[in-house]
């Protein structure tokens, strides 16, 4: 602070020197804060990021998509096939003749409108993004379903079922163990097709 006399006029140099050694002042850079990263914001296929130093964007890292059909060929399932010759034991055992004359063929082509009924391609298609441990969770939940109702119900802690309530059961307990099997042979095929090939690994 500069004191003036009353008397005295003041001087505009020094005024102009003292507002320019205030304006001219800065802070160290120690005493900056430091950059740090915040919170991360998903817009589409970008990502906005932001900290004390502002904006800045980046890609979002996305999961390689899982191709069925190279899969299948990386793991020469056709080859382990023919190799192993099951088709030609199935035909010297008669095994597509006793399916003929089950009607085995006819049933499964009237199945087949099912499939896009229920959309279990494109079920199957979206069960490839899910983890295979998360999967096999499901299906083990479903599996077990049934022994635990029988156990807890021989325990005491759940009462066994009585008049039409038998059978409501009996198809529930049939149902979680059908779906958790079907599930478990679906994780197994899927953890196959979601892993890396040999050569990526090496």
């Amino acid at each position: 602070f500069f004191f003036f006399s009353p008397a005295k006029p003041r001087d505009p140099f020094r005024m102009l020197a003292a507002v320019a050694a205030l304006l001219s002042f800065t802070a160290p850079l120690a005493s900056r804060p430091v950059a740090t990263r915040g919170a991360a914001v998903s817009m589409g296929e970008k990502v906005l990021s932001l900290d004390n130093m502002g904006l800045y964007s980046g890609k979002a890292a996305q999961k390689a998509p899982v191709r069925v059909l190279t899969r299948i060929e990386d793991l020469r399932v056709l080859t382990s096939l023919a190799e192993a010759g099951v088709l030609s034991a199935a035909e010297e055992a008669g095994v597509f003749s006793k399916l003929e004359s089950a009607g085995a063929f006819s049933t499964a082509e009237k199945l087949l409108p099912l499939v896009e009924k229920f959309k279990l391609l494109s079920l199957f298609e979206e069960l490839l993004e899910v983890e295979a441990g998360l999967l096999f969770t499901a299906a083990n939940f479903l599996i077990v379903f049934t022994p635990v109702v029988l156990t807890l119900q021989i325990c005491g802690f759940v009462p066994f079922p009585q008049g039409p309530v038998i059978p409501v059961e009996a198809l529930a307990c049939l149902s979680t163990g059908a779906a958790g099997f079907a599930l478990f042979a679906t994780a197994f095929i899927i953890g196959n097709l979601q892993e890396e090939p040999a050569s990526f690994q090496q």
